[in-house]
C-alpha cells in the first residue's frame, strides 16, 4: 500500500457525537483539549466544484471535518500515483491522517475486507453509501487503523487514521478522529480530484510551499535516515550518528548507526541491490518470515529485520535492513517493543523522502 498502510471510508449515522465535542490529547484517554479553531463547513457550502485539486485543497477540506493540529504534511507523486491528488496530515509522535481521491482500486478494497481485516461493514451517509473497514491493534505494539473509502463519479475517496489504539469496532471507541469524521470527510463533495475555486486558494498553516504532487520529495540519502529514525518514538533517545559501513549490502548500499546512552546501537540501511545471501536468515539468529521478502531473526541482546520490496510504478526495486545491537540481553527477554521499533525503521528506508526531512538530517550525521 505505498510507502505507509494507509487507506479510509465513512458514514454519517454511527455512534460517537455529532457537533462538537471534546477531543482528547493523542494517546491520553483521560486528558482534554479545546476543539479545533477550524469552522465546521455549512452543509449549504457543500457543493462540487470544477477545479483541479491540489494536495493543500485536500488539507483545507480535511480541517473542517476533523479536529486536529497537523505539525506537518507529507505526500508527493511517490506516495500517491499519477492518478490521485492526496496529502498525509501528522501529528504527535505517530498519528496520521491520510487522505486521497483517484482511481477506483476495487482490488484494494477486497484486501481491506476479505484478506484479514477485523472489520469491514457497508455505512449509509447522507451523500452515499460509505465502507468502513479497520484493523486491531496487536501485543507487538502496532495501533491498528481505521479506513474509509467512497466511490463518486468513477473515483474513489478514502482516509486512513493511525495511531491510536483500536481495539474494537470503531463505532464504538471515543476517538480523536471519529468515524463519523472520516464519514463526512470522504461523502464531502469537495474531497475529489476536482474541486471548488474557495479551496484551491485556501492556505493551510504550516502546509510546505511545494505542496503540489511531486514536490518536495528528494532521494533518501544517510543523513534522512537519521532524521527519520529521530522523528520515531522508538528511537528519539539516540545519542548520535554516524554513517555506516554499506560495502558487504551490495551496490548502491548506505545506512546510518545511532548510539544510544546506554550503549546500544541501531543500524538501518538502504540497500537497492542485496545479494540473496543476506536475505535470508543468519544461523546465529532464530528467525521467522517477514510480510514481505525479508525475515525477522533475534539472539540475547540482537535482534535484525530484512524487507526487499518489488519494483511499483516509478519506484526501483529496494531492501532495507534494520539491526538492533544490545550491550545485554533484553530486558525480561521481551522482544515485542524492539521488534516493533524495528519496524518503524523500516518505514525510514524508502528511497524518497521529503526535502525537509533530509534537510534535517544533515545536522545529525557526525
Amino acid at each position: 500500500m505505498g510507502r505507509r498502510a494507509v487507506v479510509a471510508l465513512v458514514a454519517a449515522t454511527l455512534l460517537a457525537g455529532c457537533g462538537s465535542r471534546e477531543a482528547k490529547e493523542p494517546g491520553d484517554a483521560g486528558s482534554k483539549q479545546s476543539a479545533s479553531a477550524h469552522p465546521r463547513p455549512d452543509p449549504a457550502d457543500l457543493k462540487p466544484g470544477n477545479k483541479p485539486a491540489t494536495p493543500e485543497a485536500l488539507a483545507a477540506v480535511t480541517l473542517e471535518h476533523v479536529d486536529i493540529e497537523p505539525t506537518k504534511f507529507d505526500g508527493g507523486d511517490l506516495y500517491f500515483a499519477q492518478d490521485e491528488v492526496g496529502t498525509v496530515l501528522l501529528w504527535g509522535t505517530e498519528y496520521s491522517l491520510d487522505v486521497k481521491a483517484g482511481a477506483v482500486d476495487d482490488d484494494l478494497l477486497s484486501a481491506w475486507c476479505h484478506q484479514g481485516m477485523a472489520g469491514c461493514v457497508e455505512v449509509k451517509a447522507e451523500g452515499g453509501t460509505a465502507t468502513l473497514a479497520w484493523d486491531l491493534a496487536t501485543s507487538d505494539g502496532t495501533p491498528g487503523q481505521v479506513m474509509v473509502s467512497y466511490e463518486h463519479d468513477g473515483e474513489e475517496r478514502r482516509a486512513a487514521y493511525l495511531g491510536e489504539r483500536i481495539t474494537k469496532d470503531p463505532r464504538r471507541l471515543d476517538l480523536d478522529v471519529s468515524v463519523d469524521d472520516l464519514v463526512a470527510l470522504v461523502t464531502d463533495p469537495r474531497l475529489g480530484t476536482k474541486t471548488t475555486a474557495e479551496m484551491t486558494r485556501a492556505q493551510v498553516k504550516g502546509f510546505p510551499e511545494t505542496g503540489s504532487n511531486g514536490a518536495g520529495e528528494v532521494a533518501l540519502t544517510a543523513a534522512a535516515i537519521a532524521a527519520g529514525l529521530h522523528e520515531t518514538e522508538a528511537y528519539a533517545d539516540i545519542d548520535s550518528f554516524e554513517k555506516t559501513d554499506a560495502a558487504g549490502f551490495g551496490k548502491g548500499a548506505f545506512g546510518v548507526t545511532g548510539t544510544r546512552a546506554d550503549g546500544s546501537t541501531i543500524t538501518a540501511i538502504h540497500a537497492p541491490g542485496l545479494p540473496a545471501a543476506k536475505r535470508k536468515c543468519p544461523k546465529a539468529l532464530t528467525c521467522s518470515k517477514g510480510d514481505s521478502d525479508g525475515y525477522d531473526g533475534w539472539a540475547e541482546g540482537r535482534a535484525e529485520m530484512t524487507r526487499c520490496y518489488p519494483a511499483e510504478g516509478e519506484r526501483r526495486a529496494f531492501c532495507a535492513v534494520v539491526r538492533h545491537q544490545a550491550p545485554a540481553p533484553f530486558p525480561g527477554d521481551d522482544l515485542d517493543p524492539v521488534l516493533a521499533g524495528l519496524e518503524s525503521a523500516l518505514e525510514t528506508l524508502w528511497p524518497t523522502v521529503s526535502a525537509e526531512t533530509a534537510r534535517e538530517g544533515e545536522a545529525l550525521i557526525g
